[in-house]
């Protein structure tokens, strides 16, 4: 991964990996529903998955998908960041113009 990883700009990797976080939350919500549907308990019994199990299950996946995002934004110089959020057009709504743009103020760069 790491040979893949260093062939990409710092654009397409905050791409995918907000994309995976975007998909692992919104994987969170079906999840969450259908594993408390799946194992409803009959009366009298504890469910054998909770909805906290799942939200837990859940939410350590979205963390290590931040956490990389965090990583990647760490590891960047000011000048690869500025790149990056120029090739993104700086849109609102886009998350990887977003993420760039409040590393940037983080950093005290101007856009």
């Amino acid at each position: 991964m790491e040979n893949i990883a260093s062939s990409l700009d710092l654009y397409t990797l905050l791409e995918v990996a907000l994309q995976e976080r975007s998909e692992a939350a919104d994987a969170f919500d079906v999840f969450k529903q259908d594993a408390v549907m799946a194992h409803a308990p009959t009366p009298g019994d504890e469910p054998a998955v909770t909805s906290d199990d799942a939200a837990d299950a859940a939410a350590e996946e979205v963390d290590e998908f931040s956490a990389e995002v965090r990583g990647l934004l760490r590891a960047a110089s000011d000048d690869d960041l500025g790149a990056a959020y120029r090739q993104s057009g700086g849109d609102v709504g886009n998350a990887v113009a977003e993420t760039l743009l409040g590393e940037m103020r983080r950093r005290g760069l101007s856009v």
